[in-house]
């Protein structure tokens, strides 16, 4: 019986280079080797100024033809031939007269450069042969300190098979292999065919490895691969890791599934950690995919071919996931209608949590945000959507509270109508799925109906005031503006954006804020100013006796001749739409940039794209940021350059056609007020007065956003609901440093609601030592605490802390840059008083802290309270929520905790 002999190496470029290389001083020029006859290179090749010609002979004929023929250069035969049956002849013509062996482990040492070999390299019996049969035309990288370890070698191996991508990119980085690599190859099925074209010990000795690299998720997807499932690896990692979640149970409906996925792996089965391991590589390579949809749509099939679409809620990035969450806040805000419980709103709260937990609704596959509460993060309009709704049923939670007079009713338009006009326009979007568009139409109607309450008691105080002519208290008329608002703020840009509602205003101050724009108030108010119109609402009117600063009727020649005195500055100037028109290369008209790099203390700028919008444009369903009001955006830096006020208000506001109901037969002219005659009907009411402009003084108002006198347009103004009359009044200062007298950085504007929870039903002002807010908006500002009929048990707590001998030490300790005790308390009871949870923007709002400089106060307050190291103050993942450690400022401060 003879005994089997190793099978014999391949010939490969490099290695024929360098026997070439090492023969050349013999006068014979052809090379015999010992190697199996297999070529894969060019039949030539030049080495230096000689030719090089290969020959694969499987015979010793064969060998002797290619001897007979070769007439030029070198010539190098590959057979398997033995010396002793090639004969003398042959022989006599080779290279030393005998064939040269290839010794693999040699050559291997050779193309690494490298003197001495790892004992675990060296026991991978098929490595060797691998190695020299696929190595590159360069040769290998050089051994790193002289020696060839396993994982170097291997590494490199791994990385030429398992190939390039269509760019060009190694799928495995060289020495490094990786898990999210494998599975990124497994999705390339040239590549694979390549490695199952492996000799068997080749493929089965480099998985080995591979596996023990790249841990279980890696192991998992080369047993896909060989069970002839690589195309599907990365589906089923993602449903691995539903089906085997580290903590809870699966439905027993679906145990079954666990099964299928084992009989595509190999039949083993899959430990937790494991499966979650691989799963977690699936989901970040999905984040690095340009278009991942088809394997997202693949796990998908493959679950409802497992019989396991119960599972596909748990996902986090599977579409079908997502759209399971967005019906089920749906259902949660529908039964939270009509009338929103504090049971039903933790519901509503819970589902929307559950849906920004998914991937789709943030900003990334693998780097999502969970519970992200910047509007700016969320990247799915679906998910700003379900946000206003969320928005809205906290606002329906918020007990029904009267405007006592026609100031109150427009303050709160400004400080938080705006921003439930804001919300109610962007859910009006809706959404593709019908169980949900019918959820967001049921909740807007419940909406509509108090904002129509609330319209119909404005409408009521706005007559009596008018008709009695009475003192409007805080309230600026429009007509007063420019003198007793504008002129004592100085150097400014005042920009009057037509038809703008509050609700336009709020979406503008929130970018405004986001690039570095600091939004003053007026400190004896704490809040936006809101103007007093004329009427009707319509521009001939308000826009005319805003920038004339009188009560008058007119245009743009009424208006420019008469700015400059009414702003008291004979250097003024007022530009209006067609003074805007830049010339080619310009974003900004050069008269008009000039104007506000000049001396004259007020420049004014009239822009109508938003009441322009309400004739060709769907108002309701755009965007107000400064890119969508023509001339915003290189006025605002203009004025930003030139260090000036930006002064942002309108001469009325706008209603948007929804369903809209026309009442005809009123010799109307005007979509929203007719001349007073005629009965009135529901929606309508009765002004008369010298501050209505046209009409002979005595003319009727549409209050209901649902009526109209004249034919559908997109939008309307001129009527008497609060989105309409309410006329807002901004100040915005390029720099929080900037000194102006009366005015300052202003807390967050945003109402309470619209960045945290509320408790339905029972609430309380904040308590007058906790703010600086004056005498006259006491009250205003609501807290989240539940109303209890005893003092709240941390309010005992807080005033131990700050008498306590180790606060005062922390005092003394930080020096001139300690905050006053005030600040502290404000800022600790806003935390204490909601569960030592906030929101950036309400704990600004209820500590009357200037939403500026919020962090900077935060890091004064931390530093008081911060003893050894230990900060109680800390930051939410989300990076807009500020936590309060209760247990580390009890034990800090040596005081019971709450």
């Amino acid at each position: 019986m003879t005994e089997a002999r190793a099978p014999l190496a391949v010939a490969t470029l490099p290695v024929v280079r360098r026997i070439i290389s090492k023969l050349r001083h013999s006068e014979k020029r052809v090379v015999g080797i010992h190697a199996r006859p297999e070529w894969l290179g060019e039949p030539s090749f030049r080495l230096g100024d000689d030719l090089v010609n290969v020959r694969a002979c499987p015979s010793a004929l064969a060998v002797r033809d290619a001897i007979t023929q070769h007439t030029v250069g070198y010539l190098v035969v590959l057979t398997d031939v033995d010396d002793a049956d090639l004969g003398l002849a042959i022989r006599a013509r080779l290279v030393h007269e005998r064939l040269t062996a290839l010794r693999p482990w040699e050559m291997v040492k050779q193309s690494f450069d490298a003197p001495v070999l790892d004992p675990l390299l060296v026991a991978e019996h098929w490595a060797a042969s691998a190695l020299t049969g696929w190595e590159p035309a360069g040769g290998w990288a050089k051994a790193p300190g002289g020696a060839l370890t396993r994982d170097h070698a291997l590494g490199h191996l791994a990385s030429v098979v398992f190939g390039s991508s269509r760019e060009g990119i190694p799928y495995l980085t060289p020495g490094y292999p990786d898990a999210i690599s494998i599975l990124r190859w497994s999705l390339d099925p040239i590549a694979v065919a390549r490695l199952e074209g492996l000799a068997e010990d080749i493929r089965d000795g480099l998985i080995h490895w591979l596996s023990e690299s790249t841990g279980p998720a890696g192991t998992w997807t080369l047993r896909a691969v060989q069970m002839g499932h690589g195309g599907d690896a990365l589906p089923l990692a993602l449903i691995s890791g539903l089906l085997w979640p580290e903590k809870g149970k699966i439905p027993s409906s679906v145990t079954e599934a666990r099964g299928l996925v084992r009989a595509r792996i190999g039949g083993a089965d899959l430990r937790p950690d494991q499966a979650q391991s691989w799963s977690r590589a699936a989901t970040a390579l999905l984040g690095q995919l340009d278009h991942p949809d088809s394997l997202l749509e693949r796990t998908e099939t493959l679950l409802g071919e497992f019989n396991a679409e119960a599972l596909l809620e748990r996902s986090l990035i599977l579409p079908g996931s997502y759209a399971l969450r967005l019906r089920a806040f749906a259902r949660s805000v529908r039964r939270a209608l009509p009338d929103p419980g504090e049971a039903a709103l933790h519901a509503v709260e819970k589902a929307y949590a559950e849906l920004m937990e998914h991937d789709l609704a943030t900003s990334g596959l693998a780097e999502g945000l969970a519970g992200a509460e910047h509007d700016e993060s969320i990247s799915d309009p679906r998910a700003r959507v379900a946000r206003m709704a969320l928005r809205l049923v906290r606002w329906l939670t918020l007990p029904e509270e009267h405007a006592r007079t026609l100031t109150d009713a427009l303050n709160e338009q400004v400080r938080s109508g705006g921003y439930v006009e804001w919300a109610f326009a962007d859910v009006w979007t809706g959404d593709s799925d019908r169980e949900v568009g019918k959820a967001y139409r049921e909740l807007l109607d419940e909406v509509a109906k108090r904002r129509d309450e609330r319209d119909r008691r404005l409408a009521t105080q706005l007559s009596l005031v008018i008709e009695a002519d009475s003192d409007p208290g805080t309230l600026i008329p429009i007509e007063s503006a420019l003198t007793t608002l504008v002129r004592p703020l100085g150097k400014s840009l005042l920009v009057v954006l037509d038809g703008m509602s509050a609700g336009v205003l709020a979406e503008l101050a929130d970018e405004l804020t986001r690039r570095r724009w600091t939004e003053f108030v007026d400190q004896t108010l704490g809040h936006r100013r809101v103007l007093l119109p004329v009427l009707p609402t319509v521009t001939e009117a308000c826009r005319t006796s805003l920038l004339t600063g009188s009560l008058r009727t007119g245009g743009q020649s009424e208006e420019k001749s008469a700015f400059p005195g009414a702003v008291g500055d004979p250097h003024a100037r007022l530009f209006h739409k067609d003074d805007l028109r830049a010339p080619g290369g310009h974003k900004l008209a050069p008269e008009v940039k000039a104007a506000i790099d000049g001396r004259a203390r007020i420049v004014g700028v009239v822009l109508n794209a938003i009441d322009d919008s309400l004739d060709k444009m769907d108002p309701g369903g755009t965007v107000w940021d400064l890119d969508a009001v023509q001339h915003l955006e290189p006025l605002v830096e203009a004025a930003r350059t030139a260090g000036r006020l930006l002064i942002l208000t309108s001469d009325h506001g706008h209603v948007v056609h929804r369903d809209g109901i026309l009442c005809s037969g009123s010799s109307a002219q005007s979509a929203r007020w007719r001349p007073a005659h005629g009965p009135l009907t529901d929606g309508e009411i009765s002004v008369r007065g010298r501050r209505v402009l046209l009409g002979g003084g005595d003319i009727v108002l549409a209050w209901r956003e649902d009526l109209r006198y004249t034919g559908k347009r997109a939008g309307y103004h001129g009527g008497a609901s609060a989105s309409e009359v309410a006329v807002p009044f901004a100040v915005f200062s390029p720099t929080p440093e900037m000194k102006v007298p009366g005015w300052g950085p202003a807390p967050a504007q945003e109402p309470v609601w619209w960045n945290s929870t509320v408790i339905s039903g029972r609430r309380k002002p904040l308590d007058s030592s906790m703010t600086s807010t004056p005498k006259e908006e006491e009250g205003a500002l609501l807290s989240v605490e539940e109303v209890t009929s005893t003092e709240p048990r941390w309010a005992r707590f807080l005033d131990e802390l700050l008498a306590s001998d180790r606060y005062a030490e922390q005092r003394v300790r930080a020096g001139r840059s300690a905050p006053d005790d005030g600040r502290v308390r404000a800022v600790l009871e806003g935390l204490l008083a909601n569960g030592g949870r906030l929101h950036e923007s309400t704990l600004s709002a209820v500590a009357q802290v200037p939403a500026a400089r919020l962090r900077n106060v935060l890091a004064a307050v931390r530093r008081v309270l911060s003893v050894d190291g230990y900060d109680p103050i800390s930051y939410d993942p989300d990076g807009v929520t500020v936590l309060l450690s209760t247990d580390t400022l009890a034990e800090q401060f040596g005081v019971p905790g709450p």
